[in-house]
């Protein structure tokens, strides 16, 4: 090489080795992508982060061996890869999401694209090390150059994706960035070592051309995601939004509003009613005292609104993980007018894992009913809500307050994340926050269509030390659900169904629920809580109620 080529080049191991910085970040953010995108749309996070990431690092072994056969022209190799895994990668699940919501062959698409761009993630990175062996002293030295840099982009995209990207992009939005950044760099290699390039015009041509492509995905992505999204779903979308969580979506036609969560149904106004009025006034029909309550979940305010029903009811504290799900309940005047202003404007306080300390303090007040005839206009104190949103299992470790009341208003344990919320470990924590003759009740699923799941349920309160009793309704948007009282005072299973059974009134007013319906929530036909599988009960480190789940809900 001649002295001025040796003197342009002089940094080139530093170009590279920061190459493979931004290489590796992207690598492992389009893996994540991918596996949230098949969350997202097929709703089994453990099943498809997983098959998604293995795929990929299989394709990156097959592209390793495919780049053996590549002799020469590397960097021009090189830079072309990096610019298809642009192009591709950036297009990836906005092509994915269409394919899902025109056909049923989105699978194949999805996997389809794991396996291409791991493909050429494995053909660049052996390429950029045969490429640094111009300018490396030794192989330690090459390789250390590359191989580190790779696996402090890993940690790099890691940290990028879960902290800055997820809680602010889209999915598609995120693939598309990356495949600029992707173009850009090949772009910038190009610039850098065009003396080595043997076709460097049609390369930067290539490179442009992507790049304006990519750009005006980018600028319409989201008229295009609205489109593709509205196609999904039966009534018009009123809302639409991903928060660091999840993804929700309102949809509404006529008065009928439906709530969804990365695209699976949570409520439909036309029978939340039943659900709720059942989850918490079977629990606040037999509880000793009322006036400490703790809701887990119900971020939306349903359950809220009928817990301030109660007179006697002082103070309420309710956890959700997603401060983004609590603002749209206390904002969206639809919700407003489901939950009845449950929030009555709160401000919502996002925890983080470091502690818990509570929230801001809201006090809910009522005018007296005899306003008009005692000429008396005062609000008087019903309750103070506190709303904290973080972590469940992390509140019910740390906070050493009891309550007498719990409604556990949680989704479906279909994924890791969520299971642990129904496991062992959890009710056991849980029963530490409890008085001495505390109620809980929790959602539980379908008794038809996941037998497995409800019975897991029972089984493992029952090994966290509660008591408990099984009841059901019918819901016409899901179809049979069931849900559990818990409790662990000394009151046996048959007194608790005869106190159910006795019951006179409800002493609020209500919309479905009487005391003849919940006595006949408590009944089940024959053999319908009964299974020829030996159920394990669910444990944080054994969370068997996934794998019932599946079967389940498959």
């Amino acid at each position: 090489m001649s002295q001025a080529g040796i003197h342009r080049f002089r940094f080139a191991r530093t170009v590279l080795a920061l190459s493979m910085l931004i290489m590796g970040a992207c690598g492992i953010i389009y893996e994540y992508a991918l596996g949230v995108l098949g969350n997202n749309l097929i709703g089994s996070s453990h099943e498809q982060i997983f098959v998604i990431i293995g795929i990929m690092m299989f394709a990156m072994g097959l592209g390793a061996v495919i780049q053996r056969n590549i002799s020469h022209d590397l960097v021009d190799r090189f830079l072309l890869f990096e610019l298809l895994l642009g192009v591709l990668g950036g297009v990836s699940t906005m092509t994915i999401y269409a394919t899902f919501v025109y056909s049923t062959s989105y699978t194949v698409v999805m996997y389809g694209f794991a396996v291409v761009v791991g493909i050429l993630i494995g053909l660049e990175i052996p390429l950029l090390i045969r490429i640094n062996a111009e300018y490396a002293k030794s192989l330690r030295t090459n390789l250390s150059d590359i191989l580190c840099m790779d696996y402090v982009g890993s940690l790099v995209g890691a940290l990028v994706f879960t902290y800055i990207l997820l809680t602010r992009l889209s999915v598609g939005r995120i693939a598309l960035v990356l495949g600029c950044v992707n173009t850009l760099l090949a772009l910038g290699g190009l610039f850098y070592f065009w003396p080595l390039v043997r076709r460097p015009r049609p390369l930067a041509l290539a490179c442009a051309t992507s790049l304006m492509g990519l750009l005006f995905c980018l600028v319409n992505i989201d008229a295009w995601t609205a489109t593709l999204e509205q196609r999904a779903f039966e009534d018009p979308i009123v809302h639409s939004q991903t928060t660091k969580y999840q993804h929700l979506v309102l949809t509404k036609r006529g008065s009928r509003l439906r709530m969804y969560i990365n695209g699976h149904q949570q409520f439909c106004s036309d029978d939340e009613v039943i659900y709720h009025e059942m989850l918490v006034h079977v629990p606040m029909a037999v509880a000793p005292s009322r006036k400490n309550l703790l809701i887990l979940g119900g971020g939306d305010g349903l359950a809220l609104r009928e817990v301030l029903r109660y007179g006697d009811v002082r103070k309420i504290t309710l956890v959700d993980i997603d401060p983004e799900v609590v603002r749209l309940a206390s904002e969206h005047p639809d919700l407003i007018r489901m939950n009845r202003a449950a929030f009555h404007d709160a401000r919502v306080h996002t925890r983080t894992a470091q502690g818990i300390s509570p929230g801001e303090t809201i006090t809910v007040t009522a005018a007296t009913k005899l306003a008009r005839q005692l000429l008396d206009q005062r609000e008087y104190r019903l309750a103070d809500v506190h709303v904290i949103t973080v972590d469940a299992d992390l509140f019910v470790r740390d906070l050493g307050e009891s309550y007498d009341v719990v409604i556990v208003d949680l989704p479906d344990p279909k994924t890791v994340e969520l299971a642990k919320l129904y496991s062992v470990d959890f009710y056991r924590a849980l029963a530490q926050r409890l008085t001495p003759h505390a109620v809980v009740s929790i959602q539980s699923t379908s008794p038809y269509r996941a037998k497995e799941v409800f019975l897991c349920i029972g089984k493992t309160l029952r090994a966290a030390g509660f008591r408990v009793l099984p009841y059901q309704d019918h819901l016409p948007s899901f179809g049979d659900w069931g849900w559990y009282l818990a409790w662990r005072a000394p009151i046996k299973e048959q007194e608790m169904r005869r106190r159910l059974s006795n019951l006179s009134q409800i002493p609020v007013h209500t919309h479905y629920v009487t005391p003849e319906a919940i006595g006949a929530a408590f009944v089940f036909g024959k053999d319908r809580l009964h299974t020829d599988e030996d159920l394990l009960p669910n444990t944080k480190l054994r969370p068997a109620i996934i794998h019932y789940y599946t079967l389940g809900f498959q």
